[in-house]
């Protein structure tokens, strides 16, 4: 329950490619909210947000944030309430700092990651406990909300594989996604034209333990916006959906 509610995990599976990001396809206080099931049972929501432009160690920054929550059913027997925060550079390129705030179930977690692009080390902390330091790529690397809008602003074609790079603070995951085709897909928001996108995962564990024979599918807005619009897939914790509730684009 818990790794299907973490939607940025899931999505940071198709999410970083390579390139360099301009004029994305967001603003400051675009909102894109989803309902999230288990096999077809609705369990619960989530939100990605953009914040908008702030300032972090001395760095003008994108801030983006991801909320999921079970719904009055889902907490009866599995409690989540999670708030990931993410600040990026302005170029799309790096994270500058990220904080995560878990409550599932069992699990309480206070975290964050430190980035030093001057040092080349990102430090992972949690209720102030520190791991050892993470050497860092030159040509960066980005957490797995941050990710999601990076991808975005690459505008991914019809076609092709991206190479990927996303860091959990602990361990930098080269993955591949690759761009299957076209399709006009369906979800509570409205009919998009979606590019199919499926993530090879390689070595990435939790919610990428994928069970034999199975795959996770992403779809995302072809066009304008290239928002994420649905997820599916089967993994180890059982098959899930994210579908795309609606789409508030901020003001202009």
């Amino acid at each position: 329950m818990a790794r299907l509610l973490c939607l940025p995990a899931l999505l940071l599976a198709a999410l970083i490619a390579r390139g360099e990001p301009v004029d994305p396809p967001f603003r400051a206080g675009e909102v894109l909210e989803y309902e999230l099931f288990w096999s077809f049972v609705p369990v619960g929501s989530a939100q990605l947000t953009v914040h908008g432009l702030e300032e972090i160690e001395g760095e003008t920054a994108w801030h983006f944030s991801f909320e999921a929550r079970t719904n009055a059913f889902a907490d009866a027997f599995f409690k989540v309430r999670t708030r990931l925060d993410s600040w990026v550079s302005e170029d799309l390129r790096r994270t500058l700092y990220y904080r995560e705030k878990k409550r599932e179930g069992p699990t309480r977690r206070d975290a964050e990651i430190v980035f030093d692009w001057e040092e080349g080390t990102a430090t992972y902390r949690n209720e102030g406990k520190a791991k050892e330091p993470l050497e860092l790529p030159e040509a960066g690397v980005l957490d797995p909300v941050g990710a999601v809008y990076a991808f975005r602003a690459v505008r991914p074609g019809p076609e092709g594989a991206y190479p990927l790079r996303v860091t959990d603070g602990q361990k930098i995951v080269p993955l591949t996604v690759t761009v299957k085709g076209v399709e006009e897909e369906r979800v509570p928001a409205g009919s998009f034209r979606t590019l199919v996108i499926e993530p090879a995962t390689g070595s990435l564990g939790g919610v990428f333990e994928k069970s034999e024979d199975s795959a996770v599918f992403l779809w995302v807005q072809g066009e304008q916006s290239f928002a994420p619009v649905q997820v599916q897939g089967e993994v180890v914790v059982g098959s899930f959906w994210a579908k795309l509730r609606r789409l508030r684009p901020g003001p202009a």
